[in-house]
């Protein structure tokens, strides 16, 4: 079937791929949309895995979110999250607005530190395994299950207190960092956290 400009039109808007990259999906789709959009997220997802790391997040945008425990009284949890994208088009997508707005209630819940592993205190990290050596050691623990109990302190380290690898709140099954490279694929463009502030009353 003839593919017209305004089904390219309407797939782009629906996915933020590229115009060209549409066009073939609806060609290779018989003109079903449906089909068209899973194709263009099939095919710029595997795209963007290899490419996401070469290629610089220079736009997007700033979301706040206030959490007030019940309604109509005042706000005791605020979050302020910078989401990084390569274009000022893709900033505006619904897509990347709701992964946004998402994310900072993520933060409000889950409470972590900071935004990847490469940023936790080394510190930390030591007395971490330091504490976990010396707990497997007083229980008789043979040497290469000590490892893996450290290991699996350091892990549970992460989990806890960085935001990408934090199981996602909104779907337990997946961490931050998929939720994120999911919207990636579907908008084309790589995504990422810039920074976020945490805020809470009492806290």
């Amino acid at each position: 079937m003839a593919i017209t400009a305004a089904d390219v039109k309407k797939l782009r808007e629906l996915t933020n791929a590229p115009m060209m990259a549409c066009k073939k999906a609806l060609v290779d789709a018989d003109g079903d949309l449906d089909k068209a959009a899973e194709l263009v997220r099939e095919r710029t997802g595997a795209k963007m895995d290899a490419r996401a790391a070469d290629r610089t997040a220079g736009e997007g945008l700033v979301h706040t979110y206030l959490h007030a425990p019940t309604p109509g009284m005042p706000a005791k949890v605020g979050v302020l999250l910078q989401l990084s994208c390569e274009t000022d088009f893709v900033a505006k997508a619904e897509a990347v607005q709701k992964l946004a707005k998402d994310l900072a209630m993520h933060i409000a819940a889950a409470k972590p530190l900071v935004v990847s592993e490469d940023q936790v205190d080394e510190g930390l990290l030591d007395k971490e395994r330091e504490f976990a050596r010396k707990e497997a050691v007083e229980q008789g623990k043979p040497d290469h299950i000590i490892e893996k109990i450290v290991e699996g302190k350091v892990k549970k380290v992460y989990e806890d207190y960085v935001l990408l690898n934090q199981p996602y709140v909104l779907d337990g099954d997946v961490t931050v960092a998929q939720a994120i490279s999911a919207v990636q694929a579907t908008v084309g463009e790589k995504l990422e956290v810039a920074r976020f502030a945490r805020f809470e009353v009492g806290a």
